[in-house]
């Protein structure tokens, strides 16, 4: 596949089907996309992969942050994440120095949209998810986070459907100075 089409036709999959990915695929990508660059060959990541047999407990603990007391919801949301094929937690290091912290996020950023690219390739749908609840140092303790370390994100492996074709909306996207 070229980078190209890669890059034009790789849609975020939010039609979750019960899927199962295999993991040799799900490592490749992963191994691939750590050739992101990144400023100072800092490589700020590290992953947290809650595969298809430990979903139920990973939505379980997200749910009771996210839906705390409503377990109407906290249900509907350990169901429809059981029917992922897995997650992969992103999580990296907490740099209160700014210039750093922004090296670290930008570095971040381009990896999870590297990895994404990178799954596609290997058929495997994906969707970068950044709910509020992956910041509560709770959920960050339940998924081994060290006290100098946070989540930044989490992507959903997904399987690989077919998602509408958008245009882009930013058509002034140059300016000169």
């Amino acid at each position: 596949m070229e980078l190209k089409e890669a890059i034009k036709n790789r849609r975020s999959i939010k039609q979750y089907i019960d899927t199962h990915v295999e993991d040799e695929r799900v490592v490749r990508a992963i191994d691939l996309a750590t050739y992101s660059p990144n400023h100072g060959m800092r490589e700020p990541w590290r992953l947290n992969w809650v595969k298809k047999d430990r979903l139920e407990d990973y939505a379980r603990a997200f749910a009771n942050i996210a839906f705390k007391n409503n377990d109407a919801k906290i249900n509907k949301h350990i169901e429809s994440t059981q029917l992922l094929a897995g997650i992969l937690i992103v999580i990296g290091p907490r740099d209160r120095r700014q210039k750093e912290h922004l090296e670290d996020v930008l570095a971040i950023g381009g990896f999870m949209q590297t990895l994404c690219l990178a799954l596609y390739e290997e058929g495997v749908g994906s969707c970068i998810k950044t709910q509020p609840p992956l910041l509560n140092p709770e959920l960050s303790r339940h998924l081994g986070c060290n006290d100098d370390e946070m989540i930044y994100g989490a992507v959903y492996l997904t399987a690989q459907t077919e998602a509408e074709f958008k245009v882009r909306k930013n058509n002034q996207l140059i300016s000169e100075y």
